[in-house]
């Protein structure tokens, strides 16, 4: 029998705001949304008024490192100092010239510290970044990571993924081998994963993968319909190494073990480096793009490229960020927020990171579409995630609100008081069950 879940205000995101209705579900999916007078005697086997609250969909996060979660931390014992001592002298070693508040030294700070945790630190350092997440009331992550390891926890939970894998190569010799490597790796997940999962592939930057590597990549995806997402224009030292030839990012490309390499094309934007290489389409996501000019914007809108947009980490790391009224001009309908780590963020919470840049720009109704039902369009996650509609996973969050309060003081929120994953209750009053 049908589970009914009351509200004073339901945002669907599917263009309706239901004021006093139930949303009901059954198995897990989305049966319909009635007005709560109208329900029937016994109806429901199990009815839960919340009252003065509102219920929306749960949120999707279009770029996470969610490994880096406890990254920051000093673990206790012999193997970890070890590692953190050889890790500073090999950081001194490539990038001591740097100054400590550059994009490339923290870069740099923050692979040392991961590098120096176990195995094990690692994994759970994962799972506490899905547990805040969830308690953020995110139900879907897009995760970055080199790593297949982070694949079998994420496969066994109801929280919806993709998990793109971060490529680097500096030659054609190494384009191919990460490529024949990464590829095993995905067929290989394919077969196994979950209907919750989905897998994609991440070059990670223009400066540290090489041509080769790019155009294997743009016609394995075309072929078979994979997405990809990749740091556009994120720094300065990206823009200057494509200006020069060089910059401070081949550093940081010789501290990852990476050799140094030139760019194929010299003098041009991110943008028009991709665009050249016929990387540029509707199966690609862009991060970060803090160093956009209105000319690359508009040839991101003619090939539909999709934002991943992270205004406060590129605040935190490079004081600067593409400015939201031009994200809302070229990215209409396709773009999403992302949260990246606590490396970089003060917290997980997708609603601290639209109100950041908001400014009563967007509507609660019009906000709330860009924290679901369109990144899951992005993620192509949209028949089953996004908006409560009918058939649909009843994937919701319930906001709580004071009596003076109405739907569109979810704005003024970071955290929902319940999560729901399939109609079962994951986070109560802000606590995982």
């Amino acid at each position: 029998m049908s589970k009914g879940y009351s509200a004073k205000w339901i945002i669907a995101a599917d263009g309706n705001l239901y004021e006093d209705c139930t949303l009901v579900v059954d198995e897990g999916r989305v049966e319909k949304i009635i007005k709560t007078s109208e329900l029937k005697e016994n109806e429901c086997k199990n009815l839960k008024d919340y009252g003065h609250c509102v219920i929306t969909p749960g949120f999707v996060n279009l770029h996470n490192h969610l490994q880096y979660t406890d990254v920051n931390k000093t673990q206790k014992c012999i193997k970890y100092a070890f590692k953190k001592a050889y890790t500073v002298l090999k950081k001194h070693y490539f990038v001591a010239g740097i100054k400590k508040n550059s994009f490339v030294y923290k870069l740099a700070d923050l692979l040392s510290n991961y590098f120096c945790l176990s195995s094990e630190n690692k994994l759970a350092s994962f799972k506490k970044g899905l547990e805040l997440s969830l308690l953020a009331g995110t139900t879907c992550v897009a995760q970055l990571s080199k790593e297949s390891k982070y694949f079998k926890v994420l496969n066994d939970l109801p929280i919806k993924t993709c998990l793109f894998f971060e490529l680097f190569s500096d030659s054609s010799e190494s384009s191919k081998e990460e490529f024949r490597n990464i590829q095993k790796k995905i067929d290989k997940l394919l077969k196994q994963k979950s209907e919750n999962t989905f897998v994609g592939v991440a070059p990670h930057s223009v400066c540290s993968v090489h041509k080769r590597l790019f155009k294997i990549l743009t016609k394995y995806c075309r072929k078979n319909n994979i997405l990809m997402t990749i740091r556009l224009s994120e720094s300065q030292e990206e823009k200057d190494w494509l200006k020069f030839g060089f910059s401070d990012v081949d550093l940081l490309n010789e501290f990852c073990g990476n050799k140094k390499f030139e760019p194929i094309f010299k003098g041009v934007t991110s943008t028009q480096y991709l665009a050249q290489m016929d990387v540029l389409n509707k199966r690609l996501i862009a991060s970060y793009g803090n160093y956009l000019n209105d000319d690359d914007l508009k040839i991101l809108k003619e090939n539909n490229v999709a934002l991943a947009y992270c205004p406060r980490v590129s605040k935190n790391l490079h004081e600067k960020v593409l400015d939201f009224d031009k994200v809302l001009e070229y990215f209409p309908q396709r773009f999403g927020f992302g949260t990246n780590s606590l490396a970089f963020n003060k917290d997980l919470s997708l609603l601290n990171e639209l109100r950041s840049v908001n400014c009563g720009r967007l509507s609660a109704l019009e906000a709330i579409k860009y924290l679901t039902i369109i990144p899951a369009k992005i993620l192509r996650m949209d028949k089953i995630i996004g908006s409560l509609e009918i058939d649909k996973d009843a994937d919701f969050n319930v906001f709580l609100l004071d009596k003076n309060e109405d739907y569109n003081n979810i704005l003024d929120k970071s955290y929902p008081d319940f999560v729901y994953i399939k109609g079962f209750r994951k986070v109560q009053n802000g606590k995982i069950r």
